[in-house]
């Protein structure tokens, strides 16, 4: 008699619905990034296609991954395009496959735009939380779309003591926009700020979730004893304030590396250099995961300036992709297609 294959089915809409709050989410992306530390995983540099016809800096990667002690596996196949919200549409798309460890079967398939944006979220908040100075009060978020309103949410979350928020965006509508959001779940000051100068410098916190085709943080606002967490690679510095970090953490460094590499010829669409680490890469301290686990200090001084730059793992996502299914199926979410 032939078994029954079933696979679940999670629209954008089904994984809202499942209402994970941040620490729901940092708890699986925390286990994800021990067992980075640890080896108990198998992930590979992003493997990409690069359709350019609107964008130099588009892109769509598939990233494979495996988490032996969560006993967790799939497929992330995610497109960013930056100018996708001209045509009213989110940046980043795509699918998130999940496949049962022991037989292979795809369990599920669901929508990695909602996920991606919460993984993202949860990297930066765990490094900022670990990596900030204590007593850490103001954050600046430069880029308000939706890895910036992710971004705001779970910082403010993990970091209890900021009271006070400067927000940036090119796009004055999505500042407002992220402003009136953030006041249903933040008490503190908000300010939308007209310049870069005005949102970054002398701020404890900076989080960058921009496009990163422009150079936005300058070597003199980024004061002693503060913190940078970037999703754009280090496109987001000047070469003079990246380099000037005590500390500069990483993800994944087999990742960072390969961008490096890839990013020393690409241009923006006006023909300028457009590396994924002004200046090159720095020499690189810790990654995440080790500092997670306890095996590397984080901040030792109040003086630090430290850098942190996931550039994004597969096993993030797998993590959380594991936790969404069995929070679907134990709330009825989504629906069932049969296989076989």
């Amino acid at each position: 008699m032939a078994i029954a294959v079933e696979m679940l089915f999670l629209s954008r809409d089904d994984i809202v619905s499942l209402n994970l709050g941040p620490q729901d989410v940092v708890v699986a992306v925390e286990k994800a990034l021990v067992e980075h530390s640890n080896g108990t995983y198998e992930m590979h540099p992003k493997i990409g296609v690069h359709p350019t016809q609107t964008d130099p800096g588009n892109f769509i990667h598939a990233m494979p991954a495996y988490l032996k002690g969560m006993k967790a596996c799939g497929l992330k196949w995610v497109a960013g395009f930056s100018n996708n919200y001209q045509r009213d549409l989110p940046s980043v798309t795509g699918i998130m496959v999940y496949n049962d460890v022991d037989t292979g079967i795809p369990l599920a398939v669901m929508d990695c735009s909602y996920l991606t944006g919460l993984r993202t979220a949860a990297v930066s908040a765990i490094v900022a939380r670990l990596c900030a100075r204590s007593g850490s009060r103001v954050l600046a978020l430069a880029g308000c779309g939706f890895q910036g309103t992710m971004h705001l949410r779970f910082i403010t979350a993990l970091i209890p003591s900021i009271v006070a928020v400067r927000l940036r965006d090119v796009r004055a509508p999505a500042a407002a926009a992220l402003a009136e959001e953030a006041r249903r779940y933040f008490c503190g000051e908000i300010t939308i700020c007209r310049s870069n100068e005005e949102c970054l410098r002398n701020a404890d916190i900076i989080s960058t979730c921009t496009d990163g085709e422009d150079r936005i943080i300058e070597k003199e606002w980024f004061k002693e004893g503060a913190f940078g967490v970037g999703i754009e690679g280090g496109c987001a510095y000047t070469a003079e304030a990246l380099h000037q970090a005590d500390k500069f953490i990483v993800d994944d460094i087999p990742l960072a590396e390969y961008f490096d590499q890839i990013g020393r010829n690409r241009v923006t669409a006006d023909g300028r250099p457009d590396p994924e680490f002004p200046g090159g890469l720095p020499r690189i301290y810790s990654t995440i995961g080790e500092i997670v686990a306890g095996k590397k200090p984080g901040r030792e001084s109040d003086r630090e300036r430290i850098v942190a730059i996931p550039i994004g793992m597969g096993i993030c996502d797998v993590a959380l992709a594991a936790v969404l299914y069995e929070t679907a199926r134990q709330k009825n979410v989504g629906r069932v297609l049969r296989l076989m």
